[in-house]
């Protein structure tokens, strides 16, 4: 039987980052992708996650801090955040982590960087 893969919930409504994602995760990690707040909340009904990466940015009237700050306080089963946005300034890094997240990341992030803040977090099978 194969080992299961620790599960990333990743949260971004751009194409590109989306795909950028999917090539440094899948081979390590089982990943679900959404675009919106909402989106997330039901994949997170459906699903136990490790980590979820969350874009600051998102469609539907709900934002990334939206998200976190429910991980942190509705979630019973809570997935460390970390946060991967175009916003870069002290401001924003302040919100997001004062929100409950463990890891803020400025676009472009390098890969190496993005999988180590989440290997730190989520424990591969041995």
């Amino acid at each position: 039987m194969p080992k299961r893969k620790p599960m990333v919930l990743i949260v971004e409504d751009d194409l590109s980052s989306q795909q950028y994602y999917e090539v440094i995760f899948e081979d390590e990690y089982e990943i679900t992708m959404v675009s919106t707040v909402a989106e997330a909340k039901q994949a997170l009904k459906e699903n136990v996650f490790e980590v979820a990466i969350v874009d600051i940015s998102l469609p539907g009237g709900k934002s990334g801090i939206d998200m976190i700050e429910y991980l942190c306080s509705n979630y019973h089963n809570k997935p460390v955040a970390i946060v991967v946005t175009a916003h870069a300034f002290q401001e924003n890094r302040d919100d997001v982590l004062e929100a409950g997240a463990a890891e803020f990341f400025s676009k472009p992030v390098l890969s190496e960087n993005l999988l180590a803040a989440v290997r730190k977090y989520c424990v591969l099978p041995s």
